[in-house]
């Protein structure tokens, strides 16, 4: 049987403090590695936002490419390697767009979702990377219009 631990006094608690710092910690998760397995894109929040990262598998260099503050949710390099597909949730909020980009930050465009009210999901690349799966949801009709 193992004797009690021993009191261990405590400076005086009363008088200034240091002040809290908060925890700076970031998180990246997704990944979707390129064609050649140099080069991975990512989703990483450690600008407080889920954003498009890219990043070489063995070395440190990473790029952001896309700094828009709308949350990243989805990565899909393409088989050829010429694209990168993504989800993004603009405004945070329910509805969401399919974009792509070149590896280097260039050619970022819209590819679905950018009607208001409608969400765009993504799908698979064509195993040529000519193409890729995008479902989009359309709003529904004003009420008392026809179809």
């Amino acid at each position: 049987m193992s004797a009690a631990p021993v009191p261990v006094p405590l400076a005086d608690a009363a008088g200034a403090r240091d002040t809290p710092r908060p925890l700076v910690a970031h998180g990246c998760w997704y990944p979707s590695v390129d064609p050649t397995g140099e080069w991975v894109a990512f989703i990483c929040d450690r600008t407080g936002v889920p954003q498009l990262w890219t990043g070489a598998v063995n070395g440190p260099e990473i790029h952001l490419l896309d700094a828009d503050p709308d949350p990243v949710t989805e990565v899909a390099w393409s088989p050829d390697g010429r694209w990168i597909a993504y989800t993004v949730a603009p405004g945070g909020g329910e509805h969401t767009r399919v974009l792509c980009v070149r590896p280097d930050g260039t050619g970022r465009r819209i590819v679905a979702g950018a009607d208001a009210g409608s969400s765009a999901y993504l799908g698979c690349w064509t195993r040529d990377g000519s193409a890729v799966a995008v479902t989009v949801a359309e709003p529904p009709p004003p009420a008392g219009l026809a179809l």
